[in-house]
């Protein structure tokens, strides 16, 4: 085969290689991929969120878990409230714990336990305070009523959680615990936020 031929085979097979890379990533987007409902909002302001349990911590650690992954996952903007597309409300329903593993000896004794964290979240207006979904997120009526002992996130509804090996020190277990719970209910809420699952 001559040098003519070869270079030709080589630039042929190139400008092939070239147009299948390229049509292969054709149902590619870049940049993020919102809901439909929320196409038009850019930018959100995140409120301490409120707490209705008993950790008294909880509400400030769950919040910045929060922002932080809207931060990192950068679909929004964080801003204040006056600049702000939409605002982001939570609520921290529930902190749950679960024995995992009793020690051998003594089966009332827990050396290992799940604790999950329940985050309700929805985007309001800023101005008018009217409540900004998607067609899949409801609210709880009487057809839909979960079981108290049932965890389950769904479209405005989080369920963080994170594996707990208690020591002689429970408090200290605890305050170690929940930053991780408040961490894995952040990815979701954001992942639900700009993402839309």
């Amino acid at each position: 085969m001559n040098r003519a031929a070869v270079r030709f085979l080589a630039l042929w097979s190139l400008s092939v290689a070239a147009f299948v890379s390229m049509t292969g990533c054709a149902g590619y987007q870049v940049g993020p991929v919102k809901p439909t409902a929320y196409q038009n909002i850019q930018r959100i302001h995140v409120p301490t969120f409120k707490n209705a349990t008993l950790e008294p911590r909880s509400a400030a650690i769950v919040t910045n878990s929060v922002i932080k992954q809207l931060q990192q996952d950068g679909t929004y903007e964080i801003t204040s409230k006056e600049k702000a597309d939409a605002v982001l409300v939570g609520k921290i329903t529930r902190i749950d714990r679960r024995q995992l593993r009793a020690a051998q000896t003594d089966t009332l004794k827990t050396t290992e336990m799940s604790l999950y964290i329940v985050v309700e979240w929805s985007l309001v207006d800023p101005s008018t305070g009217a409540k900004l979904q998607y067609a899949e997120a409801r609210d709880l009526d009487e057809t839909n009523v979960e079981v108290i002992g049932n965890l389950r996130s769904r479209p405005g509804r989080v369920v963080g959680q994170t594996i707990q090996f208690l020591d002689p020190n429970f408090q200290l277990s605890e305050r170690n615990a929940i930053p991780l719970a408040a961490e894995d209910a952040a990815k979701q809420l954001v992942g639900q936020l700009a993402n839309g699952w």
